[in-house]
This record gives C-alpha cells, structure tokens and sequence, in this order.
C-alpha cells in the first residue's frame, strides 16, 4: 500500500521533541493559566534548542506584544518570518508591531504581504489586517486610501466585522475627507 497524501514534513526542519514539549506547556500556561513570565521562559528554551521554531517564535512576539515590549515582539515575527516568508501570522505580526510603533509606512507594507499570503480560511486574519491597514493608511493622513479600502472589504467581511470596523473608523474617516474637501474649495491652508 503506497501512502499518497502529501507529506509536508520531508522538506521542513527538524523541530526537538523538547521544544515541542516546552511549547505546548508554555500555551497552556499562557492561554490558561495566565503565567505569562513563566510561558515566556519557556519559549525562550525552545527557541535555544531549535531556533527556527516558527510557532514558538511567534507565540513569543505575541508575549513581548502584549507586554508592551513591541521592539522585542517585532524581532521575534522578523525572525518567524525569515524562516516561513508565507507566514501569514509572522506579516501580520509584523505589520501590527510596525503600527504600534507607529511606524505606518513599513506597517502598510507589510499588511500588503499578509493579505497577499492570506487564503480563504483565514477570514480572522484578514478582519486584523484590514483594520491594521486602514489604522496606518489613518496614521498617514491617506484618508481617500483608507476610505476605499473600507469599501472593498466590504465585499468579503462578515457583517458583524463591517459593524465594528465602520464604527471604529469610518466615521472618522468620513469627517476627515469632508473636511479635506472643505479646505481645497475654500483654499484655506492649516498653519
């Protein structure tokens, strides 16, 4: 009997068996415990014994994140990115760094990548990265930008994710471009 499925593994790296351990005990102590400082030690360690552990690399961006540490949360993601540059979660990482940051132009280009990486079974990610998207394009004052890609998602969020983003920011967005269109025609300019 021959075995047809596609085996994904063949091609990857090794993960150590421990990393794998560490890893799942630092979830549970993380999602369930609420140990985060013990969860972090933990994939710190399994980062040391495979340091191409993608899942650990960016379950410890999501710590460092969530500690306020985004420095450290970026470089983590950089890291799961350059080992898994079809990560999805790793460019959204990113991209969500960048914006905390404040650094929109780098958070813009990297949402790019995430949603030319994303498939149709990742909707979650996408709502995150639109509204990481039309955040950075509000934080470059690119409110015609903002505003359109509002419009094209559209089309492919759920309804309960256009409601929270169009309460959260189209408003906003709305005010801005009339009072940009207001300044052009008055030919007043902000000082």
């Amino acid at each position: 009997m021959q075995n047809n499925q596609n085996i994904s593994y063949i091609n990857s790296k090794i993960i150590n068996l421990r990393s794998e351990i560490l890893f799942r005990e630092a979830q549970d102590d993380f999602f369930y415990f609420n140990k985060i400082n013990l969860a972090l030690k933990k994939l710190l360690e399994a980062i040391e014994l495979t340091p191409s552990y993608v899942k650990a690399l960016l379950l410890c961006s999501d710590i460092y994140f969530i500690k306020g540490q985004f420095n450290k949360a970026l470089n983590y993601a950089f890291e799961a990115f350059e080992f898994n540059p079809y990560s999805v979660k790793a460019a959204a990482n990113i991209a969500n760094c960048f914006y905390a940051l404040k650094n929109f132009s780098k958070s813009l280009e990297f949402c790019e990548i995430a949603l030319n990486l994303i498939q149709n079974e990742d909707e979650a990610f996408y709502f995150q990265i639109i509204e990481i998207k039309i955040n950075s394009l509000i934080g470059l004052k690119k409110y015609k930008q903002a505003y359109v890609t509002f419009i094209q998602s559209q089309q492919l969020l759920k309804k309960d994710d256009l409601v929270n983003l169009y309460t959260q920011n189209f408003y906003s967005i709305n005010q801005k471009l009339k009072l940009q269109k207001k300044l052009t025609k008055s030919n007043l300019k902000i000082v």
